[in-house]
């Protein structure tokens, strides 16, 4: 095994300890520490399974079983901001809505509110 997996391999129990620690302190949500675990597990798995990094790399076509590691990383990186921009606008639009909602209770208070003043006033 090459230096570069044998990294690879720690790094991806650096990261499963890690996120256990997250989770534990309420610091991670279940459904992300379960993703980051499936990552942590892959990474592991990819780099100490050599016959299969081998196979992968025969079907890809990379000359250097480390540069099929990193393209994994890069793409998994590239899959989780598409994850993140989809949740951030999901996010953005459940925000404009409870502000909408917001100023139409405010607004509803306090011609409420007026409209007892006046009533009282009379």
């Amino acid at each position: 095994m090459s230096r570069a997996l044998e990294i690879a391999a720690i790094s991806g129990v650096v990261i499963a300890v890690w996120v256990l620690y997250l989770y534990r302190k309420k610091r991670l949500k279940e459904d992300h520490a379960i993703l980051w675990l499936f990552v942590s597990v892959g990474i592991v798995v990819i780099s100490t399974w050599t016959d299969l990094l081998l196979a992968m790399n025969t079907v890809v076509g990379v000359s250097n079983p480390t540069d099929l590691v990193l393209v994994a990383f890069v793409a998994f990186l590239f899959l989780i901001c598409i994850y993140y921009s989809i949740r951030i606008s999901e996010l953005s639009e459940q925000n404009r809505k409870l502000a909408q909602e917001t100023a139409i209770l405010k607004m509803l208070t306090r011609s409420r509110v007026n409209n007892s003043k006046t009533e009282k006033d009379v």
